[in-house]
């Protein structure tokens, strides 16, 4: 499966799209890329990675295993999590409307805390969709 809003060059960083190309989307779990597009149907335009462009971000999808960026067994690495930093809306309007109606976006089941994500210049929502056997979207802290 692939998105219809995301190049794969804008989900995985340059290590994986120069080894794997168009092959890359098999890394990337299905319920994850769904909820990418839902969100972007939902809220507008919003940016991953953009290195392919000549940005800074190249770790907002898939991380790579051995990466320093977060944690030793963070959702990146499974291809699970994304970081979506929104153009036309704020993080945290995002955030707040995805714990209003969580069944909108059925298989996002975790959310980084906004105020850990949260920077003056605007912030990103990290959402994944781990296995959550709790009722509810699960907050985590960094």
């Amino acid at each position: 499966m692939k998105c219809k809003h995301f190049l794969i060059e804008q989900l995985v960083p340059p290590e994986i799209s120069s080894a794997r190309g168009d092959g890359a989307w098999e890394l990337l779990d299905s319920a994850a890329l769904i909820s990418l597009d839902q969100l972007v149907d939902a809220f507008g335009r919003m940016t991953v990675n953009n290195w392919h462009t000549g940005g800074n971000f190249r770790e907002s999808g898939l991380r790579l295993p051995g990466t320093r960026t977060g944690a030793v067994f963070s959702q990146h690495k499974y291809g699970r999590a994304f970081d979506i930093k929104p153009i036309d809306v704020k993080p945290q309007f995002i955030y707040a409307e995805i714990l209003k109606d969580p069944k909108r976006f059925p298989f996002i089941t975790t959310l980084e805390d906004i105020s850990a994500t949260s920077t003056p210049s605007g912030g990103w929502v990290h959402f994944d969709t781990r296995n959550n056997p709790a009722p509810g979207i699960r907050i985590v802290k960094p």
